[in-house]
C-alpha cells in the first residue's frame, strides 16, 4: 500500500489498463513486456478513457505521457509508448515515474557537487531492478528444482510400468502355453468331450456323500415322524445313488 501511495494516479490507471486482457486489442504491452502500443486511438477515446480517467481525450492523455517522460514512436500496429520504469509486471518501479519538472536543470547547475535528484534516481531505479532479477533468479531455481524431482519420479514411475508390463506379458505367454498343452491333450482323448458330464458326477457324489452322513442323525427333532417322510427321503438317497454311478466314457 505504501509503494501504491508513492505512484502518480495517472501511472498507476495506466499499468492497470494494460493489465486488462480484454482490451488487448485495442491498447496491450509488446511481446518484451517493455512499452505498450495504442492499436485503435478511435476505440481507446470511445471504451477505454471514460472507463479508467472519466474522459474520451486522446490527446490529453498523450500530454499526460508526455508530462511524464514517456517517449512515442511508431508501430507497426500503432503508436507505441515507453519508459525505463513502466514494465510489463513490474509494479515496484512505477514509484520513480515522477512528473517532468523544469526546475531540474536549475538546481544542478546551482549544486555542482552535489548527486543531482536525477542521478539518485537512477541509483534507486538500479537497485530496485537488482532486487527484481535477484528475486527472478530465485523462484527460477525453486522451478528448476520442482521440475528435476517431477521428472525423476516420472522417469522412475516409468521404469516401474516398464518392468510391470513385462512381468504381465511374461505371466499371458506362459498362460497361453499352458492352455495349448491342454488343448493338445483334450484333442487326443474323446472322453474330454464329455467334460462337463464328468464335473456333473462328481458335484453328485459329493452330495451323496453328505445325505449319507446326515441320515445317521435323527432328521427330526419330533418323536412322532411320519413314516412317508422317511421312505421319500430313502427314495430320494436311491435316485442320487442312480444318478452317480460313474460315467463311462468311450
Amino acid at each position: 500500500m505504501a509503494t501504491r501511495s508513492l505512484v502518480p494516479s495517472f501511472i498507476m490507471k495506466t499499468f492497470e489498463m494494460l493489465e486488462d486482457q480484454s482490451i488487448s486489442h485495442i491498447v496491450s504491452w509488446t511481446e518484451e513486456g517493455l512499452s505498450f502500443v495504442v492499436k485503435s486511438q478511435k476505440l481507446l477515446q470511445q471504451q477505454v478513457l471514460p472507463q479508467y480517467f472519466k474522459h474520451r481525450n486522446y490527446s490529453s492523455f498523450l500530454r499526460q505521457l508526455n508530462l511524464y517522460n514517456f517517449k512515442k514512436s511508431k508501430h507497426q500496429e500503432g503508436q507505441e509508448f515507453k519508459h525505463k520504469c513502466f514494465r510489463k509486471g513490474v509494479k515496484q518501479m512505477l514509484q520513480f515515474i515522477k512528473r517532468r519538472n523544469n526546475d531540474d536543470g536549475n538546481q544542478e547547475s546551482l549544486n555542482p557537487n552535489q548527486p543531482s535528484a536525477k542521478l539518485k534516481e537512477e541509483q534507486n531505479i538500479l537497485r530496485v531492478c537488482a532486487s527484481d532479477i535477484k528475486d527472478t533468479n530465485t523462484r527460477l531455481d525453486e522451478d528448476m528444482q520442482i521440475l528435476k524431482q517431477k521428472s525423476g519420479v516420472l522417469l522412475e514411475e516409468m521404469w516401474n510400468l516398464k518392468k510391470l508390463l513385462h512381468s504381465q506379458f511374461d505371466q499371458v505367454n506362459h498362460k497361453l502355453e499352458r492352455i495349448d498343452i491342454i488343448i493338445g491333450a483334450m484333442s487326443q482323448h474323446k472322453k474330454f468331450k464329455n467334460i462337463s458330464q464328468y464335473f456333473t458326477t462328481k458335484f453328485l457324489q459329493n452330495e451323496l456323500h453328505t445325505l449319507e452322513t446326515n441320515l445317521n442323525q435323527p432328521l427330526f427333532e419330533s418323536p412322532k415322524q411320519e413314516v412317508d417322510d422317511q421312505e421319500q427321503i430313502k427314495a430320494l438317497f436311491e435316485e442320487l445313488q442312480n444318478l452317480s454311478k460313474p460315467i463311462h466314457f468311450d
